[in-house]
């Protein structure tokens, strides 16, 4: 009833308009618990789906792992061998880099603003934006971008789509067939109430001036780029999934215990290293989204759209928290560590 009454605040003070928690092993979920209203009149469920965002970024780095496997896309292919045309700072890294946030890209920029094709943003960001304002960021700097062009290097290199790359080898092997890119209108999924408000002060940063999108339609992703390449009939890597909280939970089973789809070594090096970041994912800090209440080797992903699943190895738990939220200038992570300590807390059902 903790993990209830967490999130019957969570919606209560205005910080989301529906949310599911789920806490479980490897083997089995030990806590399921939804509130709120999926849609207006509609009560959300533990199956109810939501908006991933950049949750989307874990599903394409366990895509990375198994193409690097079969050696389809080698992780230490160096950026410039797939795009000729790259930036000098990026041609020479590996892949990678784009899915550790060190290829020195910037975090973001409206490609719906300054692109029309998905051939222009791709352009864009290989050779470093115009001037190269897009590159020549601190190594470490998260970057949506990265994730966008390692998803296009994995179609490239496949000659398949990027959503039927990831249905066929990653979202299938694990049984997660209800994440899907950009559904449309669908009873069993949330709203999202959320504007681009964040976007506008992201670009204005940038010298530029963007409106606000508004609210998505139901099924269309709250992230600006995302609704601009989904509008032209393509996926980007950094997000646009949407899917429920045991599509999640089967996904951090897989890290936690790899084996039926990942091997043991490969989850290691992707998980090695001190940096901020690890291959795909956050490591805990204590003021992120993770907090004290997980442990030092913890492990996780956010997504702006409302939505979180930290995997902590010493405990041997998964914790995924979905939500629609509703304000951008919220700080939400306060919430996720919140929701940690709870969830780990004695009696947390």
């Amino acid at each position: 009833m903790r993990v209830r009454a967490f999130l019957d605040s969570l919606v209560s003070q205005g910080v989301v308009s529906s949310a599911v928690a789920l806490v479980g092993t490897r083997e089995e979920i030990e806590i399921e618990e939804a509130v709120g209203e999926a849609r207006v009149g509609v009560p959300a469920e533990i199956s109810t789906r939501f908006d991933h965002a950049s949750v989307t970024k874990p599903f394409v780095a366990t895509l990375a792992l198994v193409l690097d496997a079969e050696g389809a896309l080698p992780l230490g292919t160096r950026i410039g061998d797939v795009w000729p045309a790259a930036h000098a700072r990026l041609a020479r890294r590996p892949l990678s880099d784009l899915l550790r946030h060190r290829s020195g890209l910037a975090g973001w920029t409206p490609l719906y603003h300054r692109c029309r094709s998905l051939e222009e943003a791709l352009e864009l960001i290989a050779r470093g934006g115009q001037d190269s304002d897009l590159v020549g960021s601190r190594v470490g700097t998260y970057s949506d971008l990265g994730f966008i062009l390692y998803g296009r290097t994995a179609e490239i290199s496949t000659g398949t789509a990027l959503a039927e790359l990831l249905r066929s080898r990653v979202l299938a092997p694990l049984g997660s067939m209800g994440v899907e890119a950009t559904p449309g209108e669908r009873p069993d999924l949330a709203e999202s109430r959320m504007g681009t408000g964040q976007e506008i002060r992201l670009a204005a940063k940038q010298g530029l001036a963007v409106p606000d999108l508004g609210p998505p339609p139901l099924g269309r992703s709250q992230d600006g780029n995302c609704r601009f390449l989904a509008g032209i009939g393509e996926m980007c890597g950094h997000a646009g999934l949407f899917g429920g909280a045991r599509d999640l939970w089967r996904l951090g089973a897989e890290w936690l215990a790899p084996g039926r789809l990942l091997n043991p070594e490969s989850v290691a090096a992707a998980l090695a290293g001190g940096s901020p970041f690890a291959l795909g994912w956050w490591r805990r800090r204590l003021h992120g989204s993770g907090g004290r209440a997980l442990s030092p080797t913890a492990f996780g992903h956010t997504g702006f759209a409302g939505n979180s699943i930290w995997i902590d190895p010493e405990r041997g738990r998964i914790f995924v928290l979905l939500g629609s939220r509703i304000d951008p200038s919220m700080d939400i992570n306060r919430w996720r560590r919140r929701f940690h300590r709870v969830a780990t807390a004695p009696q947390a059902k």
